[in-house]
């Protein structure tokens, strides 16, 4: 069935759009992209995750472990699956090979760059397939200036792969819903495969997009498709078991905690944060308008993009949100976008079109002046690059509990006790440590475990909302149980200061009150001299 192509809105635009509108996405892409990577952050915890996110660390120890012959672990001889992103992991795992450790962020932000280009240019030609000229040069340039595609991009995270998969995914469902068991249902049954391996959830894509093609009665290559997302998950699952013990990653067990209402409310309110700092409330209105017009004419009538939102946001109500904001929700932008100017071609005022690509455009960059992840600075201050190298220098060999298990880990090489539970069995499969609170990936926590390994050396907040526990961990909690004393402080301020580092084993009270009033936050517990290596 062919798809109908509305008129150009403007003269020449389709001739004009044709030539220069690809090419200008790209370059405003890239240009987003580069920028954020240069001068921007990768989450609100600035400082601690200046060169992407902490947690994108995590992902390269476990591929550099790979590469070294001790296998998918987070620390040699101890099976963890505390990653989310195996696909992304054996993705990294040849660069871990070819290239130092100090390198293999430069490698996932080119890699993430690579995989949003690809996106948009799948998002330009599904649009221009089934828009105006105008129509789909405003739905590409504005997934071009979204600030939030910027962050993924930046954040090393696996993000941008599994937005690719998801935009990959519509565009073969619609194909397959309107050919039936063709060339494109055996591409979506082969993308399933992918996405199951790219993520621990994604099996839900290819699960949504059985759905879609089963409400448009295409029931064969719904069931070839949902039969090779099982075959895939099955076989991944007895794969985890054998090589784990668990059927699903550890980071589920650690983060998915709570109570369901609980989960839901936490979910909803990060949502509505999301959707008005970074411009989605109007496409959320696109997707409700689609999806009433649809139920108008019947199921089989919605647009995929509304089955696909009403489902991935069950989902992320369900698990309670993330706490990387707007990670979850970034195909809203482009099958928003897409939306709304399939409505406004169908009114057929080229003006209206104009100026909704440029309220749209504003209400997206809205955030560059409102959201702390765009408080762009050059040169950068990492405090956990800085502190991981530090420790690997001073206390080789020593045992290192600690609550930001990404970059302080992998830069000292340590063997390390992720205190939050992400990559620790026991804390990840242990009870949360208040079933009253939830924050996602951060609610579980099991100090009494902690101290009965006796780590050599203990990384935690000091202060503030970041804590082990619900509240701060101070320095009594650790000291009077364990032996403990401070050793270092680091500056958490996001910007430079001189020091950025302070030896404190030698200094009062009083200067290290006064220290921690300046910001210096985060803080190294150790035990006294004759049983710390290096110390």
């Amino acid at each position: 069935m062919e798809a109908t192509v509305p008129a150009a809105p403007f003269p020449l635009a389709r001739s004009v759009s044709g030539r220069l509108v690809l090419p200008a996405a790209l370059l405003l892409l890239a240009a987003g992209c580069l920028l954020q990577i240069f001068a921007g952050y990768s989450h609100v915890d600035l400082s601690g995750h200046a060169w992407g996110s902490d947690d994108a660390y995590i992902s390269y120890r476990y591929a550099l472990n790979l590469v070294e012959g001790h296998g998918l672990v987070f620390n040699p001889g101890e099976r963890v699956e505390g990653y989310s992103n195996l696909l992304y992991v054996l993705l990294m795992a040849p660069a871990a090979a070819l290239v130092s450790p100090d390198g293999l962020y430069a490698v996932s932000a080119g890699m993430n760059l690579l995989f949003a280009g690809i996106a948009l240019l799948l998002l330009y030609r599904f649009s221009r397939s089934r828009l105006g000229a105008f129509e789909s040069a405003a739905v590409t340039v504005l997934f071009a200036l979204s600030p939030s595609v910027w962050v993924a991009v930046a954040s090393g995270l696996e993000t941008p792969l599994v937005l690719l998969i998801q935009i990959a995914t519509w565009v073969l469902a619609e194909r397959t819903a309107e050919e039936g068991s063709g060339r494109a249902a055996w591409g979506l049954s082969a993308l399933a495969v992918v996405s199951v391996l790219s993520r621990a959830d994604g099996f839900i894509t290819p699960f949504l997009a059985a759905g879609f093609l089963g409400l448009r009665g295409r029931w064969r290559a719904a069931f070839t498709v949902a039969g090779s997302t099982l075959a895939t998950f099955g076989l991944l699952t007895l794969a985890r078991l054998s090589y784990y013990g668990w059927p699903l990653p550890n980071t589920y067990y650690a983060k998915v905690t709570s109570s369901l209402l609980l989960r839901m409310e936490h979910g909803g309110l990060q949502l509505l944060s999301a959707v008005i700092g970074t411009g989605l409330l109007v496409y959320l209105a696109a997707f409700l308008a689609a999806g009433v017009k649809g139920l108008k004419r019947g199921l089989g009538a919605l647009p995929f993009p509304v089955v696909f939102a009403a489902g991935w946001l069950a989902y992320y109500l369900y698990i309670g949100g993330d706490v990387f904001y707007d990670r979850f929700l970034l195909f809203l932008f482009p099958m928003g976008t897409f939306l709304l100017f399939q409505l406004a071609a169908e009114t057929r005022r080229p003006r209206a079109a104009a100026l909704l690509a440029v309220l749209l455009a504003v209400l997206q960059l809205v955030a560059l002046g409102t959201d702390p992840r765009f408080r762009f600075s050059h040169p950068k201050y990492d405090r956990w690059v800085l502190l991981g190298r530090h420790l690997g220098r001073e206390h080789p060999g020593a045992l290192l509990a600690v609550d930001a298990a990404g970059k302080i880990p992998f830069f000292s090489g340590l063997p390390a006790i992720d205190m939050l539970g992400l990559n620790d069995a026991k804390i990840g499969h242990g009870q949360s440590s208040d079933d009253a609170y939830f924050n996602v990936g951060h609610s579980k926590s099991d100090l009494p475990y902690v101290l009965s390994r006796q780590p050599d050396l203990i990384a935690v907040w000091i202060r503030g909302w970041w804590g082990l526990r619900r509240g701060p961990v101070l320095e009594p909690e650790i000291a009077e149980k364990g032996g403990y004393r401070l050793f270092y402080l680091v500056n958490a301020d996001p910007e430079f200061k001189s020091p950025n580092f302070v030896d404190v084993r030698n200094a009062s009270r009083k200067e290290i009150l006064r220290l921690v009033d300046e910001d210096y936050d985060y803080g190294v517990f150790g035990r006294p001299a004759g049983g710390l290596p290096g110390g």
